[in-house]
């Protein structure tokens, strides 16, 4: 295996021959062992300058330094400023030559899924319309997404391991130095674990549904079992909330309105008031979605998670663009922080961005609306291609070139992202006293030749592929484009190993 600290033999011992979710006292220790291994100390004593670079802070005054310096001690950022301010006192300086400097990009909505089998053909001749098309087939989402919910259970550890390793890494390498699970694929502590290796930062959830809305009938199916999942809620808080490697947090999720019984609903809110965690959920995210909650529960629903006290500013409630006018005061009133993936609704036929204009009014109205790439079975892009989607659609649906102009655009996706995961005090912009995540962009071809603002050049030309280097608490995880930890080709070997392994057992929805 390419981890340097977890072996095969381990894995093994850990996962057992069932791929069972659950772990017995003496894994549960053994698990501890492991992350404490995994959780390697870097030497904070380091004073590190790095000059000659252009950086875009992203704090709320857009601060720019378009000659600028930035000095690193340990895992913080000391000081910043222009050239000619630079100090003397440092261990070692990195020349950044000229590059763009970013915060760490967050992208806050994320679904590891890279063990489903890709079966799309290199044409459109079998194109389809999706379950999220023409309004949204609500029966047939809520199948798929309780399905999903158990795939993780049908996981070993060391296959869960191997899979988020590499579909976690294609986020870092285009330039995401922390992640927040909106529900997965996979094994939390596997994706946890793999966070750890990395040195990427994860909110690491476990998805709730527990029923599913069919056609023509008024009283829910119920699909899983509401106190297991609860249990589950509550083992991920206590063992990946405010880990001690300063890298993962706990954010329990639930699928939506539509998946969820009263019960659930119930049980997040309990947890999330007691444990004082962010939590997540898709609110109000499909046109025909309304009519059908309405049907079964007599309520929206938004009004159904405000029924149930969900409405608060620790909720990141993705893809609410089909909001009541007061619904839609209710939740700017209540501090809920809204998400979108702009970049991925043209993949499965949505208009979130363009049919109701709420998100892109939630901007204008000075709401943090963040921005994220949602997931698929493969990569599908990062934060270079969201912000890309949020700057160029907002302003088209707004009819409007201020609607989301490239600085708000970068703010989507790394301050207003650091806000919804909890973590807005310790990263998400280039501020002294914040950790050192930073991302380093190449400028120096001839797209930015004759270009006077090089972040409205990298958003609207660039890819996740232009990102150089990447910082994470003042570790540099990726250098020129590579890993600094593992070999690349071994970890994409591992993966397919897994995915071969974990496809034969996984099946497919009802």
């Amino acid at each position: 295996m390419v981890c340097s600290c977890l072996s095969t033999q381990r894995f093994a011992a850990l996962a057992g021959a069932s791929g069972s979710a659950a772990f017995g006292s003496a894994q549960v220790g053994e698990l501890e062992n492991l992350k404490a291994v995994c959780n390697k100390p870097q030497n904070n004593a380091l004073r590190t300058l790095i000059d000659n670079v252009f950086i875009y802070t992203a704090d709320t005054r857009d601060t720019v330094y378009p000659k600028g310096w930035l000095l690193v001690h340990g895992k913080h950022i000391e000081a910043l400023g222009e050239d000619g301010e630079q100090p003397s006192n440092f261990d070692q300086r990195i020349d950044g030559q000229g590059k763009l400097m970013l915060p760490g990009l967050i992208n806050p909505h994320w679904h590891e899924s890279f063990v489903a089998p890709n079966a799309e053909s290199p044409d459109d001749t079998h194109l389809e319309a999706t379950a999220y098309s023409n309004g949204g087939n609500i029966q047939a989402l809520g199948s798929m997404f309780g399905f999903i919910s158990t795939v993780g259970d049908k996981l070993t550890l060391e296959e869960g391991l191997a899979i988020a390793r590499w579909s976690m890494w294609t986020q870092l390498r285009s330039g995401t130095t922390a992640l927040g699970d909106v529900g997965s694929a996979n094994k939390a502590d596997a994706m946890a674990l793999a966070a750890i290796d990395l040195g990427m930062r994860l909110r690491v959830s476990r998805w709730g549904s527990d029923i599913m809305l069919e056609a023509h009938k008024s009283t829910p199916t119920i699909i899983a079992d509401t106190e297991l999942q609860t249990a589950d809620w509550l083992s991920l808080i206590e063992t990946w909330d405010n880990h001690s490697s300063g890298l993962v947090g706990a954010m329990p999720s639930v699928m939506g309105a539509f998946g969820s019984s009263d019960k659930q609903l119930e049980a997040l809110a309990s947890i999330a008031q007691q444990y004082q965690v962010p939590y997540a959920t898709h609110l109000a995210p499909l046109k025909n979605e309304r009519a059908e909650v309405e049907r079964v529960f007599g309520r929206s629903p938004i009004a159904r998670f405000d029924a149930m006290g969900l409405l608060t500013d620790k909720l990141l409630a993705v893809h609410t663009a089909y909001a009541s006018e007061d619904e839609y005061q209710r939740l700017i009133e209540t501090g809920v922080n809204i998400c979108h993936s702009p970049a991925h609704y043209g993949m499965l036929g949505e208009a979130t961005i363009s049919e109701t204009g709420q998100i892109g009014r939630f901007l204008k109205d000075g709401v943090w609306v963040s921005s994220s790439t949602d997931g698929d079975i493969s990569f599908i892009g990062g934060m270079c291609e969201a912000m890309r989607g949020a700057h160029l659609g907002h302003n088209e649906a707004q009819n409007c070139n201020t609607a989301c102009p490239p600085t708000l655009a970068l703010k989507t996706a790394s301050l207003y992202a650091a806000k919804a995961l909890g973590w807005e005090q310790q990263i998400g912009s280039i501020e002294v006293g914040k950790q050192a995540d930073l991302v380093l962009v190449n400028n120096d071809d001839y797209r930015y030749k004759l270009s006077g603002h090089p972040l409205r050049t990298f958003i609207v030309t660039g890819s996740s592929l232009d990102v150089d280097s990447v910082m994470v608490a003042g570790d540099l995880v990726v250098k020129a484009g590579r890993s600094t930890r593992f070999d690349e080709h071994e970890l994409f070997e591992d993966y397919l190993k897994a995915v071969a392994s974990a496809r034969k057992r996984i099946g497919g929805p009802a």
